[in-house]
């Protein structure tokens, strides 16, 4: 779903509720954000079309449009027949690492095709983080570029993604050389005809929330900020509300979108 306003969408299902919230900002005068709650409540996503390229907000609900159909509970019931778990991952996620790889494939290869037949001066792409609830007690996540998944539990907050960024590389290597703009991502779904998501998995703790965001709210708001938040909320609602206002009370530079939610 993509607004060039502000939307708020709610999902609630036997195993989870969701609420996502996605806003322009002050600034930027379209959303190119785009978010996805399925309605069955099996899984989240959120795009952030690239920022200063041309069809950002169409590369952000393609790539929705394309991975959300490789995410079908019942193709997922087909790949399930044909995989064993290995290594000590259930079958349940080792079916799904594969076609999330099979959907990222097809989605990058999709825009990126579209790019070269629009002879684009600058390719259109996007970000896109996703949260997919197995079995009822399992969760599998995937990120390209760096919009973010985080974890609250137990009362602490985890950034559970790595940006695909120049300025988290710049950082994970010592800071050594001049530092690049946080903004400067190194993967993203679009320019290339192939790209490679990082994918993880872990079991659902009860009372966990997880949060999905675009950059437009890391970018205004810190973590110790987010965490406060959440230190006060229990409703995902009111979590996605809240913190999508706070980049807005920051200065709003960017869209916003925030995806909040728990069993």
């Amino acid at each position: 779903m993509n607004s060039d306003g502000h939307v708020n969408i709610k999902v609630e299902s036997s195993g989870l509720v969701a609420s996502g919230v996605s806003d322009t900002g002050h600034v930027r005068t379209e959303n190119e954000d785009s978010i996805w709650l399925d309605k069955a409540g099996h899984f989240l996503l959120l795009c952030d079309g690239m920022g200063g390229h041309e069809r950002g907000a169409e590369a952000s609900q393609t790539a929705i449009k394309v991975i959300s159909e490789y995410l079908d509970p019942k193709l997922m019931a087909e790949e399930l027949q044909d995989i064993t778990g290995v290594d000590g991952v259930p079958s349940e996620i080792a079916c799904l690492f594969s076609l999330v790889d099979e959907a990222i494939d097809k989605a990058s290869s999709t825009l990126y095709e579209r790019n070269q037949k629009l002879r684009l001066e600058r390719y259109m792409g996007t970000t896109v983080v996703g949260l997919v609830l197995v079995e009822g007690q399992y969760v599998l996540w995937f990120h390209v570029g760096d919009s973010r998944l985080y974890r609250w539990r137990d009362s602490g907050l985890k950034r559970l993604t790595v940006d695909h960024s120049a300025h988290e590389e710049w950082e994970s290597n010592g800071k050594i050389g001049q530092e690049p703009g946080k903004n400067v991502i190194t993967r993203a779904i679009g320019p290339n005809a192939a790209v490679i998501a990082d994918i993880e998995w872990d079991k659902w703790r009860q009372n966990d929330i997880y949060i999905l965001c675009s950059d437009g709210l890391t970018d205004m708001v810190t973590d110790d900020q987010i965490a406060e938040i959440l230190k006060s909320e229990d409703k995902v609602d009111d979590i996605a509300t809240r913190l999508v206002d706070a980049a807005n009370d920051a200065g709003g530079k960017d869209n916003t979108s925030v995806v909040a939610c728990g069993l």
